[in-house]
């Protein structure tokens, strides 16, 4: 059960994922734990919706049709504007598969995910990205 509203972090995450299903169960996960969650179902609308506004994570799908997430991982980070954003790598990939393409994200979380996990790993995200932030 995810923790009380008030007290989890609050915060913007981007999910990036081209299964319908999947965007929706990462949105109620993190819903639930109280963040604000923008859903998306490509690499090309994760990089326009993230120049159009910031995101304190992005849980990126890996084997997107087009635009996969490691070539989205890359322009993210090489970005100023959206750089400092925390990346979670959310794959049924080998991890050694996704390091090898991108090794520049913040989390692997391998797929299936159950919300609690999902939730948990966002929190701890946002909690560094805080934390990492200077005055």
């Amino acid at each position: 059960m995810p923790p009380p509203l008030e007290a989890a972090p609050r915060g913007r995450v981007l999910a990036v994922d081209d299964s319908p299903v999947m965007r929706v169960l990462v949105t109620a996960s993190l819903e639930g734990y109280g963040y604000s969650v923008e859903a998306v179902d490509s690499g090309h609308a994760a990089l326009e919706a993230s120049s159009l506004e910031s995101f304190d994570a992005v849980i990126l799908d890996v084997d997107m049709p087009g635009m996969d997430g490691l070539a989205v991982g890359r322009a993210l980070r090489s970005n100023p504007k959206t750089s400092a954003s925390m990346i979670a790598m959310h794959t049924s990939l080998a991890e050694a598969t996704v390091r090898a393409g991108f090794d520049g994200y913040d989390v692997f979380l391998p797929k299936p995910c159950d919300a609690r996990l999902l939730g948990e790993c966002v929190d701890d995200m946002i909690r560094r990205r805080r934390g990492a932030k200077t005055p």
